[in-house]
């Protein structure tokens, strides 16, 4: 953090991150060390204890193994991980496995995209069948080298599959949505994707896994917005479209399985 920087962060998910865990980061009160995200981190770990302070740090160490898994020696990670234990954060087996060939990573990009999933899918079938033919133009432009746009049309289905199950089981949805929010609902299509995702996983619909690679996801799809890309400098290559498109699959196969008898 000694550039002010915080991992791939900027300000807009940095603020949304935090929000996730209920703390206004970028209110005043974590504003003494300074404006950066690096030195408002800092504040919140003097500031917040225990085991609010050790559930951030697990989700940045999540955040961190999904976006530069290879750029994590291990033994820095051991001992973070003891750090945020001993602070009341659960970090999961994926993440704290040393074995890269047992990654959640692993078996994530092992997964096999079937079309027929999606017609499992809740909500209209016109709709399952749009996502389904977004998903094969992602594949066809992840085969050209086309990644930023395989990486937005992907945002795009994972999207769609959650309205979708929203939709077909909007009360359920919504007693997610305050329950993780304290607050009442908003309509159903004014819900941002990152809500959607927390919301799934809160409910058991999406598992941690797959919900912690959906936000990975969904940071690159923000992308979309030109200056987003040039401020951060995101070329996505082969390796993140792949990821992204391996989440939906996923994602669409834990939806499904919430959704049969």
């Amino acid at each position: 953090m000694d550039s002010g920087y915080v991992l791939d962060f900027k300000n807009r998910s940095f603020s949304d991150f935090f929000m996730e865990h209920k703390v206004l980061i970028y209110d005043d009160y974590f504003a003494s060390h300074g404006d950066s995200k690096a030195n408002r981190m800092r504040c919140f770990l003097q500031r917040v204890g225990p085991p609010r302070s050790g559930q951030v740090l697990a989700a940045l160490l999540e955040r961190r193994v999904v976006t530069d898994p290879e750029g994590l020696a291990d033994i820095d990670k051991q001992r973070y991980v003891k750090i945020v234990e001993r602070l009341g954060g659960d970090v999961g087996r994926e993440v704290s496995a040393t074995s890269t060939e047992d990654s959640s990573e692993q078996r994530l990009l092992q997964l096999v995209f079937r079309p027929e999933i999606f017609d499992r899918l809740p909500g209209d079938q016109a709709i399952r069948d749009a996502l389904v033919g977004r998903m094969k133009e992602a594949q066809r432009c992840i085969e050209v080298e086309s990644y930023l746009a395989a990486v937005i049309l992907c945002g795009s289905v994972l999207e769609g599959m959650c309205l979708g199950y929203g939709s077909s089981n909007p009360e359920k949805a919504n007693r997610g949505f305050t329950a993780q929010y304290g607050k009442p609902p908003k309509k159903l299509y004014e819900w941002t994707l990152a809500e959607w995702i927390t919301v799934l996983c809160r409910l058991g619909e999406l598992s941690q896994n797959v919900a912690k690679f959906s936000h990975g996801l969904r940071e690159f799809r923000n992308y979309v917005h030109p200056a987003e890309q040039l401020a951060n400098n995101f070329v996505p290559d082969a390796r993140t479209a792949r990821i992204g498109f391996q989440v939906v699959v996923a994602a669409a196969e834990d939806l499904t399985q919430g959704a049969q008898p």
